[in-house]
């Protein structure tokens, strides 16, 4: 195919999937703040950019942060749009679009064909069970871990270049510890594909994996004391997450035991492509295969297990101009089979609230002096949250340093009402003011 048709091709694929995600994901745009927003963005906002740029460096550390990138998203976002919600939506929803990109670029590279990465792009970029994905921008750790395994493989494919495919993998391991999986997938591409082992780079990939498993991860201090992180190592742990993650993945909601090899199907199509695919499923949700079970976009980097098995299809055409036009009826047909996703249920509530609680309290006081004492008599948050309330007024201050009582949040309850500088209360999904 001429490359002025490629860039044409190309061109129309990237229309047509940015309409496919802005239809089946609407709620990708409507989506607002959530308490993981809350938690992050407080988290970013009281920490300097020096504190963040050291301890993105310094991998092997424990950090406050956990998570170092996705907490660089959040600074940047709130000094520029602070609570306007839509721009933190654009920019999700942009990642995530060029997440499938990136796949469609490895798929393309591992395939050689430009027909199985556009097919692979087009099924990469949405599925109706990312809930997570769409509605918290608390996932960004999770997607931001995608981009960085799935673009240091593609590079890898592309250049051989162990070092600086060795710093993407860094990056990839300060947006999530899943991104682990990496080194791993590009030796698996090596022995499929070139029948080698890049030692180079088993010990670069090798001697940062180490450190940050024994810095941050098991250090003290570390992930693993984070109560839902705490791992529990057993196969039927290890097989029950694959039950429950696979039976989503290609939406058969309670998948038996008896058919998980149904995972194995793609090795029928006797291609490398397809049997990388179905050994991919299985060693990506390793990070989080014995921790408690997420939902399906906890293992978004497992999920390209589907788009490189399906488009791998393809090669069974042998001219790459009717693989083309394969490409075209692959992605109608996922768009008929994969449903839509909607529905806002379990969020609307906790948005609203969020964004009633900030917009109300700016309004009944447009200022307050530095290390205010502020008294809540009634908030709207459940008592899962207790952080919640003293997170959102500092927010909107932009203070650190205000004295919140709530509540939910016992921690400061005994301090002298004399001193409070302001008092509100919650009725009719808004705040008033007491004093």
């Amino acid at each position: 195919m001429a490359s002025k048709y490629k860039y044409s091709l190309f061109a129309i694929w990237a229309i047509l999937v940015v309409f496919y995600v802005r239809y089946k994901a609407p709620v990708i745009w409507q989506a607002d703040w959530t308490h993981d927003d809350l938690m992050n963005c407080y988290r970013a906002m009281e920490t300097p950019w020096r504190t963040m740029l050291l301890d993105t460096l310094m991998f092997w550390k424990p950090s406050n942060l956990f998570r170092p990138i996705g907490e660089i998203f959040y600074k940047l976002l709130w000094e520029q749009f602070g609570f306007t919600a839509l721009p933190w939506r654009i920019a999700i929803g942009a990642v995530l679009i060029a997440n499938a990109f990136i796949l469609g670029h490895l798929a393309s590279r591992l395939s050689g064909s430009m027909a199985v990465g556009l097919a692979a792009t087009a099924i990469a970029s949405f599925h109706s069970l990312w809930h997570h994905l769409y509605l918290n921008t608390g996932t960004v750790f999770e997607i931001f871990a995608y981009t960085f395994v799935y673009a240091g493989l593609a590079y890898y494919v592309e250049f051989r270049d162990p070092y600086l495919t060795t710093v993407i993998l860094i990056l990839g391991l300060n947006s999530k510890e899943s991104a682990i999986i990496l080194p791993v997938l590009i030796v698996l591409y090596e022995w499929i594909w070139n029948k080698r082992t890049p030692w180079v780079f088993c010990g670069l990939a090798g001697g940062v994996c180490m450190a940050f498993i024994f810095g941050r991860v098991y250090g003290a201090g570390g992930l693993t004391t984070i109560g839902s992180y705490q791992p529990v190592y057993s196969i039927g742990t290890y097989l029950e997450r694959f039950r429950g993650y696979l039976g989503p993945l290609i939406l058969w909601e309670a998948i038996p035991y008896w058919a998980l090899p149904i995972a194995a199907l793609p090795l029928l199509l006797r291609n490398k492509q397809a049997l990388y695919s179905v050994l991919l499923f299985p060693i990506a949700i390793l990070p989080l295969a014995f921790v408690p079970a997420r939902d399906l976009g906890g293992v978004y980097i497992a999920c390209a297990a589907l788009p490189l098995a399906l488009s791998s299809t393809l090669l069974l055409i042998p001219k790459e101009g009717w693989r083309t036009a394969g490409a075209a009826l692959l992605f109608l047909a996922t768009a008929l089979w994969m449903p839509g996703a909607n529905s806002m249920d379990g969020w609307v509530r906790e948005q609203h609230e969020i964004r009633a609680f900030h917009e109300s309290l700016k309004q009944l006081a447009p200022t307050l002096p530095n290390g205010a004492q502020i008294r809540f008599v009634s908030e709207p948050f459940k008592e899962d949250v207790p952080w919640a309330s003293t997170f959102a007024t500092r927010l909107v201050y932009k203070d650190p340093s205000l004295q919140v009582i709530s509540p939910n949040s016992p921690a400061n309850k005994d301090l002298p009402a004399e001193k409070d500088t302001a008092v509100f209360g919650w009725r009719d999904n808004k705040l008033y003011r007491i004093k």
